[in-house]
């Protein structure tokens, strides 16, 4: 994302210069570029989105500006809403127009049932005009393709490191042999067939079996088998 945002920090000079304007930039990106009126560095309304935010979301700059705070309920998650906006107005207070806030959010494109993963980038900027400089706020988000699988990948780790600290006190309780047991279970293997590559007696494996089901309260082999995986002891 360092580009992306490298990228809008060369726009913002590059306005505030003079060199070109808000459409020439919207014109040729490929992602919404939106331009946010303030009033005392707080957002006022919205003055301008180029072509392709609004084919994507299906709408223009005067249907935006008329439904208001419905404008997000309709196309934003709303927890994610309430962070954007806090962490917006944290930026717009420090007023550092060296600075930028950068955000991930999902959004629900026209004709679309689910969400897409949106970067966003949002920039202070004092733009020059006949009578002066006037600030305004520009925010460019571009869609972040794969986001879906890395967020389902990062949950699933965290989901595991939860269970791992869960279970973590019952797997230090396990003998080695229990250890050995479990990976075999999880393996598929029988009781016979454990029986017989540890050269023990059936009976005294299905005693161990008992034994480490209750310590780690394990009641079906999907259970089991998680239990095996978190603790790397499926081979």
């Amino acid at each position: 994302m360092e580009t992306f945002d490298t990228q809008l920090f060369g726009i913002a000079k590059g306005i505030k210069q003079g060199d070109f304007s808000i459409p020439d930039i919207g014109d040729v990106v490929p992602a919404a570029l939106m331009l946010q009126e303030l009033k005392g560095l707080q957002p006022i309304g919205c003055s301008y989105m180029n072509k392709w935010g609004c084919e994507r979301l299906g709408t223009c700059v005067e249907e935006i500006n008329e439904l208001g705070d419905t404008y997000y309920d309709q196309y934003f998650v709303t927890e994610e809403k309430v962070a954007s906006f806090e962490g917006i107005g944290n930026y717009l207070a420090a007023g550092d127009f060296d600075k930028q806030y950068n955000f991930f959010q999902r959004v629900r494109l026209y004709s679309h049932t689910n969400y897409t993963w949106f970067y966003t980038v949002c920039k202070l900027l004092k733009i020059k005009t006949d009578s002066g400089f006037v600030e305004k706020l520009v925010l460019l988000s571009s869609p972040v393709m794969g986001l879906d699988n890395l967020v389902a990948r990062v949950n699933k780790t965290l989901d595991q490191d939860n269970y791992i600290r869960t279970h973590y006190r019952k797997f230090a309780l396990l003998t080695n042999r229990e250890k050995e047991i479990i990976s075999l279970l999880a393996n598929g293997r029988s009781t016979k067939d454990i029986a017989e590559q540890l050269f023990l007696s059936p009976h005294t494996v299905s005693t161990h079996r008992k034994n480490l089901i209750q310590k780690i309260e394990c009641h079906s082999f999907a259970e089991l088998l998680r239990f095996a995986m978190a603790f790397d002891l499926v081979r």
